[in-house]
């Protein structure tokens, strides 16, 4: 598959820098996921494992003002199939899913303190074979607990504080690994306000319900974006000085032409002047770059740096080349994780 080579997609041109003698080029690139989902995998199975530890009961009791108020609804199946909707309903195109299954296993009291030891992996191939998974997604563990702080003033505001606990693991069956491991603890709040005290406590605040719905739909939701790629704005600069042919190459990209200056510059790789020759191949490195080629860019990148060693003295403008290197390395990087993702 060949859908990555959306991957660098000039939408802001060439503009002009403060110093004439370079150029700035604006893009956008997309950037690998967090996990890597490999690109065989069409199906999944979501999975709330349920487990229960005899902690879970403070989650029960909530605060108002440090006041301890017991709530006696138990939210656990709220909370996980609110989690399911936030990753199903997030899935990004790159997941072309009519549906995803969600399970729910029965409850399993767990004694001593929290520790999640992996599903035997004959239970995950029973749970894939059922639903026609390649993959199980399991929310191997998930806790809320809110607090509620009033202020009394001429305008009443309310702030609700939310703390979450969420255990993720993706099972692949076919090569007994795990995709992800993850455990995450955060923290939201929200404010509002009100002119009466009454009407903020009994209507305006959100009821834990309606917290506990939209948090843990939150939680399902950004890990559901850490699965898939996104966009992320680029930029880089190129020389534009110092030879005709680096001038007027701004002409060709203005229309969107690489070809043309990269014949240019790479005329320019043999000259005896080291530092255009060098300025000539950090340019092709970043046309490379934009052309999704990243042996060409990384092979142009050490030419140029072999030219500017060769200088008596290294120029001012070298520190720009080793924070590209820096910036290529991580691009490269990001490419291989790209073409795992979307299989070569």
């Amino acid at each position: 598959m060949k859908i990555y080579l959306r991957l660098i997609i000039p939408i802001f041109g060439i503009l002009f820098s403060s110093c004439q003698t370079l150029l700035l080029y604006e893009f956008q690139g997309l950037n690998a996921p967090n996990v890597i989902v490999p690109s065989d995998v069409k199906t999944m199975a979501f999975v709330d494992r349920n487990l229960s530890f005899k902690s879970d009961t403070m989650s029960q009791y909530y605060l108002v003002n440090d006041v301890v108020v017991k709530d006696t609804m138990n939210y656990s199946a709220i909370t996980s199939y609110n989690c399911y909707k936030g990753f199903s309903e997030n899935l990004s195109e790159y997941f072309a899913m009519d549906s995803l299954t969600y399970i729910q296993l029965s409850e399993n009291e767990m004694a001593g303190n929290r520790k999640y030891t992996p599903m035997p992996w004959e239970q995950v191939d029973s749970i894939c074979s059922s639903t026609g998974s390649d993959v199980v997604v399991c929310l191997e563990d998930i806790l809320l607990y809110s607090k509620y702080t009033v202020f009394e003033d001429i305008l009443h505001y309310g702030i609700t504080d939310v703390n979450y606990l969420a255990v993720w693991r993706i099972y692949d069956p076919l090569t007994k690994t795990y995709l992800d491991e993850k455990l995450l603890i955060d923290s939201v709040y929200s404010e509002v306000s009100s002119t009466s005290y009454k009407e903020l406590v009994d209507n305006t605040l959100p009821k834990r319900k309606d917290v506990f719905t939209d948090v843990s739909y939150e939680i399902g939701n950004q890990y559901a974006i850490s699965l898939a790629p996104e966009w992320i704005d680029l930029s880089r600069f190129l020389f534009s000085s110092g030879d005709d042919r680096l001038s007027i190459s701004q002409y060709y990209l203005d229309q969107n032409n690489w070809e043309t200056p990269i014949n240019l510059w790479t005329e320019m790789t043999s000259e005896k002047n080291l530092k255009l020759a060098a300025r000539a191949c950090y340019n092709l490195a970043v046309a490379y770059e934009i052309k999704d080629d990243f042996v060409q860019a990384n092979k142009w990148l050490q030419e140029s740096i072999k030219n500017y060693y060769s200088l008596t003295k290294l120029p001012a403008e070298y520190e720009k080349i080793e924070k590209y290197s820096l910036e290529l390395q991580v691009r490269t990087k990001n490419k291989e994780k790209l073409d795992l993702f979307f299989g070569e």
